[in-house]
């Protein structure tokens, strides 16, 4: 095991590392991309402790990397007192906008003629590209490419963040969902998003779409074989949702996973029977606020709605009459109420629930993640 600081922007980015590099499979799992949200924090810190037993055991057969807060430049952002780690202060999104080089490395291998047009040759092409964009740019764009390199190459990416409020769920694609499927199961996750639209750029999304277009050129070849990224979304709850009791088993579930994936050996105590909702982004109804002001919920996380259900009363309080100034908010189709707003002051056209639906229909907005 190697752990290791690596500068970005001035500020410490950790990194922890098991098994020999180059080793297959390469597993990359990183948590607080968006740095307020810290359940992944806790949850992979206790993952290096048990990652450092298997390691001693000799137990490490794949290569695993793991940064339990991958955000350093979000860390330390707090505005009047409080923790603002979503978006940089020039106002980027963290989980926006990643360099995507596919193009890129495709060009150069073609110069390279037929030959050399490999995975070696694709790893090393998009590792140099990396280094470059790691010294130019505005910090955020400096630390994207810091991250896209440490996991530029795994078989199997896990970006974990967490939602305001929110039940366990997954995104990822539909050909990457049978791999993801054991992990599941082992935290029981009761909704999974499937989507294979561009949106916006995410870290996860940019990787498999990276993937897919270098691949596209490599021939089949037993000699090079093609990197197939299986990649996901893992939303570990809610922000608050942060506990020792909850980082102990979130980090069994992940260990778990990892022996799946055949990045460690062991024994799996993974729940075969658990089977989630099974849904697509554009299934997502996102129920807007219609106005700013003070938001009830009414419908439990994990509660099934039907169209037409009252999800929350709005208090608009720039109206004078009391009566007139509440305002219900309605679901538009049946589903689960699987995330909401965490504060109890809302601007207008925000979230103030997303429900999970088995219709291809929502709110949500073609090409774009759900916020």
């Amino acid at each position: 095991m190697v752990a290791e600081r690596i500068d970005v922007t001035g500020e410490a980015l950790v990194v922890h590392r098991f098994g020999i590099p180059g080793s297959r499979p390469k597993v990359y799992l990183q948590g607080a991309l968006h740095a307020d949200e810290v359940s992944a924090t806790v949850a992979l810190v206790e993952l290096v402790g048990l990652l450092q037993v298997a390691d001693a055991a000799g137990e490490i057969c794949g290569e695993v990397i793991v940064l339990p807060h991958c955000n350093p430049l979000g860390a330390k952002q707090f505005i009047l007192g409080r923790h603002a780690g979503r978006f940089s202060l020039d106002g980027r999104n963290f989980n926006r906008a990643f360099p995507q080089i596919g193009e890129r490395v495709v060009e150069q291998l073609k110069l390279l003629g037929p030959d050399r047009q490999t995975t070696a040759e694709a790893l090393r092409i998009g590792t140099q590209i990396f280094d470059s964009l790691t010294r130019v740019g505005a910090p955020v764009e400096r630390l994207q490419a810091a991250l896209m390199r440490l996991a530029w190459g795994s078989d199997v990416i896990v970006d974990i963040h967490a939602d305001m409020e929110a039940i366990l769920h997954l995104y990822t694609s539909e050909k990457s969902w049978p791999v993801f499927q054991p992990l599941t199961r082992g935290l029981d996750i009761p909704i999974v998003i499937l989507s294979d639209k561009p949106a916006d750029s995410p870290f996860d999304e940019v990787h498999d779409e990276t993937w897919t277009i270098i691949n596209l050129l490599l021939g089949e070849s037993v000699d090079h074989p093609k990197i197939q990224t299986a990649v996901c979304t893992l939303e570990l709850r809610g922000l608050s949702d942060v506990s020792a009791e909850l980082a102990s088993s979130d980090s069994q579930a992940l260990l778990d996973f990892l022996i799946h994936s055949g990045a460690i050996t062991g024994t799996s105590e993974t729940n075969d029977d658990a089977a989630p909702l099974l849904t697509t982004l554009d299934a997502v109804d996102v129920v807007r606020s219609p106005t700013t002001g003070v938001v009830i919920h009414l419908k439990p996380l994990g509660a099934k709605v039907s169209a037409g259900d009252n999800v929350a009363r709005l208090y608009d309080p720039s109206k004078p009459d009391p009566e007139a100034s509440w305002q219900d908010v309605i679901a538009h189709k049946d589903g689960i109420v699987f995330a909401r707003w965490h504060q109890r002051m809302i601007q207008a056209g925000m979230a103030v629930v997303k429900i999970a639906s088995l219709s291809r229909w929502g709110s949500y907005e073609p090409g774009r993640l759900l916020d």
